[in-house]
């Protein structure tokens, strides 16, 4: 039998938070939905790339008060893992130290190999929108579409493979070297580790290619994919047994929710 999901997970742009009239948006539903979860002592929280702080502005921005109840967690630049308690963030203090001094290593490993990549790069034709190596997150190159975007992470991809702390991905027209010993799947699992939690009682939402790692089944969580995703996700969830939704963002998250609702796996 398939054990309750006990912890729900979500990327935040293009999935939690959508755009309307100018402004970012959370269906009041998906929010009354993900409220109703954590009074039956659910986790649910926030996976992003984003930082902690920008994404509790933009959830503010939303209309939704930080950590009132919601979220639960928050797992910032797909690397940490704070929990929230009364809108306070309490560290996972052994993960972040150790993600932290990982990231040094492979920001001091990029630093000298940069310009070389930027000049094959730039060698190719393609136009760099713009260049930023993190130190808390890893490498981000800007191009103008998915297209240019998805040639740099290929050509990433090769140059990395010798280092074991380095990971090429993209996130839209976004590539990135990150560390291969975070990335949202391998932070959300250590997240369910420490609250008791098997893999199969997670449900991880998300709709770009950063998301994969908790999306495709190969940690064993259940997944869902908002309308809006990228086709190669909703392809990777499809093969996992999850669930795709018809509708975008937010109300993708509430379609997503009901199903494993219907299915007896969520409270």
């Amino acid at each position: 039998m398939n054990q309750p999901i006990r912890m729900v997970s979500m990327d935040f742009d293009g999935t939690l938070i959508g755009h309307r009239n100018g402004g970012v948006y959370v269906p009041p539903e998906t929010y009354e939905m993900l409220v109703a979860l954590i009074d039956s002592a659910v986790e649910v929280g926030i996976v992003t790339g984003r930082g902690s702080w920008a994404t509790h502005k933009l959830l503010e921005q939303a209309g939704i008060a930080w950590s009132q109840p919601f979220p639960t967690f928050i797992c910032p630049r797909e690397t940490f893992l704070y929990w929230i308690t009364d809108g306070q963030r309490q560290p996972d203090e052994a993960w972040n130290w150790a993600r932290s001094g990982e990231l040094a290593e492979l920001v001091g490993w990029i630093t000298p190999r940069q310009y070389e990549w930027h000049r094959a790069i730039e060698v190719t034709g393609l136009e760099i929108a713009h260049w930023i190596l993190w130190g808390d997150y890893g490498l981000e190159i800007g191009m103008n579409s998915p297209e240019d975007a998805e040639q740099v992470r290929q050509m990433l991809t090769e140059w990395v493979q010798d280092m074991p702390l380095a990971r090429a991905h993209r996130n839209y027209a976004l590539a990135h070297v990150v560390l291969a010993t975070g990335g949202k799947g391998n932070t959300l699992l250590y997240a369910a580790s420490q609250r008791g939690l098997a893999p199969g009682q997670v449900l991880a939402i998300g709709d770009s290619l950063n998301d994969l790692t908790m999306l495709n089944g190969k940690l064993g969580m259940h997944s869902g994919a908002v309308g809006n995703a990228d086709p190669t996700v909703k392809q990777a969830v499809e093969a996992a047994g999850g669930m795709i939704a018809t509708q975008p963002a937010g109300a993708g998250v509430a379609e997503i929710l009901r199903h494993y609702q219907q299915e007896g796996l969520l409270n």
